[in-house]
């Protein structure tokens, strides 16, 4: 899962990237970058960190033009994080800058299909090369090539991708896969300096920089946005939507509106699904407890539901990063240390509900419910947003391997027994789907219910889970020393 913002027309491209970028972070904290047009010349400035590290007031003012594309990374395929950071751009045979959030799962056939010799083992390095293969094979360069190669490259990939590219001789070109699995938005700003467009992963990146927005890019669409500010549309592919369920339940801003749902709105329904839940049982509660931050719209909803008091047992410090997308579990288990501490008078001697939205490999989940024992709780009940997650993703969420997934391999009474908790209530499939309020053939549940909105061989899911497994083991041994 990444971000990516792109603007045209603005007065100060690297500016409003800079702030789009920052208001993303959530997305992808391993390295981020941006690709600056300023009507004669491109510059392209990327590094791993965070954005705020990456770009000083120096180098935002070296990056000066009015169009550009940023993106902030989250690593899928690829563990060199310098190497792979994006955005990437070709010069052959135009130079074009893309950027991409996603993840394409026949990546290894197609490298070798069109025998390329990638600079890094990032897709968009992929995408971007076979785009300019394509575009090759196209008599003249234009805009029809543009929505034609698309067509091409849309044949090939398999797998999520919302891309932006800034091809300078055009403008701002947009595709997204036709199952529009990752979300992507765009948007125009009319003022006293003219009319500019931009176009990001989340709305609000839009709403902060003053953009109306104007509407999704459709699954299957490309949008060519133009240097002189009209923009045309073309629908490529035309399939079922299959929307990824987690951007509602977790990645999203809970100020952001994916595909026309309200996500803090979803938040609330799917709090008051999982209180329906939790009804089943014959326990009782003091105190509803939120795992901060995004578990606690859910705890808010399920306290109001059940009529029991909400409070803040947790103190998030804000200087850790989100521990699930965090690139390796040794990395996830030093900050969950130093990222949560309880305020002990909300917890001691009190029968606790402790909500989280997912649980994923369960490294979180024990720590905090030994926390609460550990200031004297008297019971302890972990209650999940999100039913339970047993299946990889390939689609851009990093839980590439079964061997991960705490719900692939326990039952729930067996989950419940290893986390520590005296009772474990799950979100169910209909709760969620009733919660997100889309039809459930248009959402992405694959990770609970195996049902992948693509083909994805067995071959595939092979070469995934020992590339990840690989990568893991690579990393452990770099923190052994």
């Amino acid at each position: 899962m990444c971000g990516i913002v792109g603007v045209l027309g603005a007065g100060n491209a690297s500016s409003e990237l800079y702030n789009g970028l920052f208001s993303i972070q959530h997305r992808g904290q391993n390295g981020a970058g941006m690709y600056i047009f300023d009507g004669k010349n491109t510059f392209l400035k990327k590094d791993k960190g965070l954005v705020g590290d990456i770009f000083d007031k120096s180098s935002l003012e070296r990056l000066k033009g009015g169009s550009g594309i940023g993106h902030v990374r989250y690593p899928t395929i690829g563990s060199n994080v310098q190497r792979d950071a994006q955005p990437f751009k070709v010069e052959e045979p135009i130079e074009i800058g893309m950027a991409h959030n996603g993840n394409i799962v026949n990546y290894r056939e197609l490298v070798d299909e069109y025998d390329l010799d990638l600079e890094s083992t990032c897709d968009l390095e992929l995408i971007l090369h076979i785009f300019a293969e394509e575009l090759k094979k196209e008599s003249q360069i234009d805009e029809q090539a543009l929505f034609s190669t698309t067509e091409r490259l849309m044949e090939k990939l398999n797998g999520s991708y919302s891309v932006v590219a800034l091809i300078p001789n055009f403008g701002l070109f947009l595709f997204r896969d036709p199952c529009g699995i990752r979300p992507f938005v765009f948007g125009k700003k009319v003022n006293l300096d003219g009319t500019s467009f931009a176009v990001a992963s989340e709305n609000t990146v839009l709403d902060i920089l003053g953009y109306k927005v104007l509407r999704d890019v459709l699954p299957g669409e490309a949008v060519l946005i133009k240097n002189d500010k009209s923009y045309q549309a073309r629908q490529i592919k035309n399939e079922k939507p299959k929307h990824c369920m987690f951007e509602w339940v977790y990645f999203a801003r809970p100020d952001s509106t994916i595909e026309r749902i309200n996500v803090y709105e979803a938040r609330i329904r799917l709090g008051r699904q999982l209180a329906k839940e939790w009804r089943k049982n014959d326990h009782k509660l003091d105190v509803v407890l939120p795992v901060p931050d995004t578990a606690r719209t859910h705890a808010l909803a399920l306290a109001e539901e059940l009529d029991i008091p909400y409070r803040e047992g947790l103190l998030r410090n804000r200087y850790v990063g989100r521990t699930f997308i965090m690139p390796n579990q040794i990395s996830r288990e030093t900050a969950v240390k130093t990222k949560l501490n309880p305020i002990i008078e909300e917890v001691k001697g009190k029968k606790i509900g402790l909500v989280d939205d997912s649980l994923v490999r369960g490294t979180t989940s024990k720590k905090l419910i030994k926390l609460m024992r550990d200031c004297n709780a008297q019971e302890v009940h972990f209650l999940v947003g999100c039913p339970p997650i047993v299946s990889p993703c390939y689609y851009g969420i990093d839980i590439p391997t079964k061997d991960e997934l705490m719900a692939a391999n326990m039952s729930v009474k067996e989950i419940k027994k290893d986390i520590g908790a005296d009772s474990l209530t799950y979100q169910t499939i209909d709760g969620l789907v009733k919660g997100i309020a889309k039809d459930r053939d248009q959402l992405c549940l694959a990770c609970l219910d195996e049902n992948y909105p693509t083909k994805v061989r067995e071959d595939i899911r092979d070469y995934f889970e020992n590339m990840r497994k690989k990568e893991r083991e690579k990393v452990r041994k770099e923190k052994e020393g």
